[in-house]
């Protein structure tokens, strides 16, 4: 196909050219009708003699026409094409447009975002968002080529991978080949970029594609893209140095004003004692109109916080290690809310845009983050037994960082909401643009991957659902056991492969007739006159497995460790608090569930004494 661009017109004067694109703009002035085409380099006028004229705005057109020079008053200098018009010789319809359903040619902030977002497609051809879509592309090729200059590699990592806690919900993907199982889509490349570093890479980076089930904001989105990269051999200085000189380098290249370089290094607590904020904006009311980019960075974060259920955990990333003189505290368990990490973030404006971290190196060091965090042995072997094992095989110091794209673009197009610099985004319900996900999918789907979509209803019956959202609900992590169908308390544990003391029975039993819940460790079993007697109760006795079903709507022997499920009174043996962690069958013979004992603590609501008799080795 012979074609020129409208942009390259202005290189044409004198010639005949074809021309392919959108009559994005007409103007029928009787005998003469100008019509503004546009394609991929911008927009060229043309002008249509006669009155014979059936091309509608947003067609796509062929035009054949001679570029000449406008008249010296006709020229238009707020366009790149203003200097020349086409002479239309021929002009031919490709595909009709419909009346669009809102205007292009204007900025479009006042059309609805819902409106907006369904007709994505037609929103991105508004000039504004093909500003905003070209130059993501460029920054993203200025990153690349600085990048590449300093001897970076660049390298995928999967995206089909293991769910492991990084701050936010994951978002799962089920296994057809192996049923009952999921993958996790990545929150960050992190442990693999940290394992490229164990492979000798040394100076690894990705435009690597993020996903987070984490509430949505103006400037966050369940998917993000995220300029991501390691280095080995670096200090704190070191990599702060090399990520510095890549923003100025390719920010300036942009075109961009930065007020202040190098950046102004501003410690965690100096910026909330003189900001009230680590996330603050350096500029002056006139250096915010002419919008100059302010970056600077905060270092010496607290490693640790309390979450809102009293319990540590990380501020920024559990790989992260500890400054020097910190790590003695760390290894002792000391001191915990005292501990500096050598955690860096880069600001902008008012934006976090980038953060990183030296990381831990050592593995003692790494299981240690993770105790302090409340996970067992068994629990840091399980999620994070890969990692452990690959630093026994010499890894070397190394540290890097991670900028997002989207927050980046935002301070680089002044724009307020991400979804002006993203091609198609979501709304603010989660719910993508155009193809209206998510949705339902076919049964026959859900009958290959082995899964059941249980409806509202049959859910206010589902135990094991509830128990599941109890869990979620408050943060809870835990194990799910699958398992053959047992009936004692012997065949659970070795079910399970776990210690019969560790299970939490519960017993549904009638005191003076009013139905309740006991629940003590499975190998130990209920002293009624010790019960009585601590309860003010004159009869006890156990619930017969029908009366079990009819109160509970659950199987005798499959009663899980909490009462208000079933608006039960709840009793605990102190005993059960022997164990780290406690095993349940949860509502059913086939599945049990393992969580840590200081989480049952938080959310069972009953009395605590000693109630138990002798362990009876049941």
């Amino acid at each position: 196909m012979i074609r020129t661009l409208a942009n390259d017109t202005v290189n044409k004067i004198g010639s005949q050219v074809t021309l392919y694109g959108w009559a994005a703009n007409i103007r029928d002035h009787g005998k003469i009708i100008f019509i503004d085409l546009r394609d991929r380099s911008g927009v060229v006028q043309t002008v249509y003699p006669g009155s014979k004229f059936s091309v509608h705005n947003e067609d796509v057109v062929k035009i054949v026409g001679l570029v000449k020079k406008r008249p010296e008053k006709m020229i238009n200098p707020k366009m790149d094409t203003g200097a020349i018009e086409v002479d239309v010789k021929n002009l031919e319809i490709i595909s009709r447009s419909q009346d669009l359903p809102f205007p292009i040619d204007n900025d479009g902030y006042e059309v609805n975002e819902e409106v907006r977002l369904k007709y994505r497609y037609l929103d991105l051809r508004r000039t504004r968002l093909t500003k905003n879509i070209r130059q993501r592309s460029a920054f993203l090729q200025a990153v690349r080529e600085y990048l590449i200059s300093q001897d970076f590699i660049e390298i995928e990592t999967p995206l089909l991978t293991k769910s492991t806690p990084e701050g936010s919900r994951d978002f799962l993907v089920p296994s057809r080949l192996q049923p009952g199982y999921f993958y996790a889509l990545p929150q960050s490349p992190q442990q693999y970029k940290q394992l490229l570093m164990v492979s000798g890479f040394e100076r690894y980076f990705q435009i690597a594609r993020c996903l987070r089930d984490e509430d949505l904001r103006a400037d966050r989105g369940f998917e993000h893209t995220q300029i991501d990269l390691e280095m080995s051999f670096v200090e704190r200085e070191e990599v702060m140095r090399i990520l510095e000189d890549m923003i100025i380098a390719v920010f300036e290249k942009m075109g961009q004003k930065i007020k202040q370089k190098p950046f102004p290094v501003i410690t965690y607590t100096q910026a909330l004692n003189k900001f009230g904020s680590d996330k603050f904006d350096l500029r002056n009311s006139e250096e915010k109109k002419q919008n100059i980019k302010a970056f600077a960075w905060v270092v010496d974060f607290p490693f640790f916080k309390k979450d809102k259920l009293g319990n540590w955990t990380f501020t920024h990333n559990p790989f992260s290690s500890p400054k020097a003189e910190f790590i003695s505290d760390l290894l002792k368990k000391l001191n915990i809310g005292n501990i500096l990490t050598s955690q860096y973030d880069l600001v902008c404006n008012g934006f976090e845009v980038g953060g990183g971290s030296i990381r831990s190196n050592n593995p003692e060091v790494l299981t240690a983050v993770f105790e302090v965090m409340g996970y067992s042995k068994s629990e840091i072997r399980q999620k994070f037994g890969h990692i452990l094992e690959a630093f026994r095989f010499g890894v070397p110091p190394h540290g890097g960082c991670a900028f997002g794209v989207e927050r980046l673009m935002m301070i680089l197009t002044n724009e307020q909401y991400l979804r002006e610099v993203v091609a198609f985004p979501m709304n603010a319900s989660g719910k993508t643009a155009i193809m209206d996900a998510p949705s339902r999918i076919d049964e026959a789907q859900l009958t290959e991957l082995e899964l059941e979509i249980t409806t509202n209803e049959n859910r206010k019956n589902d135990v094991f659902s509830k128990i599941i959202l109890i869990l979620k609900k408050n943060m809870i992590e835990h194990r799910l056991f699958e398992h053959k169908p047992v009936f004692t308390s012997g065949q659970a544990a070795r079910a399970r492969g776990t210690n019969i003391h560790q299970g939490a029975k519960a017993l549904v039993m009638f005191a003076d007739g009013k139905p309740l819940i006991i629940v003590l460790p499975a190998d130990t079993k209920v002293d009624p006159k010790k019960f009585k007697s601590l309860y003010k109760i004159n009869n006890l006795r156990m619930a017969r497995p029908d009366e079990v079903e009819k109160i509970t709507g659950v199987e005798i022997g499959a009663i899980p460790p909490f009462g208000s499920l079933f608006n039960l009174p709840l009793f605990v043996d102190k005993k059960i608090f022997e164990n780290e962690e406690i095993v349940f069958n949860a509502g059913l013979h086939t599945r049990s569930i393992k969580i840590k004992t200081v989480d049952y603590q938080r959310i069972y609501k009953g009395a605590v004494e000693d109630f138990s008799a002798e362990n009876n080795g049941t």
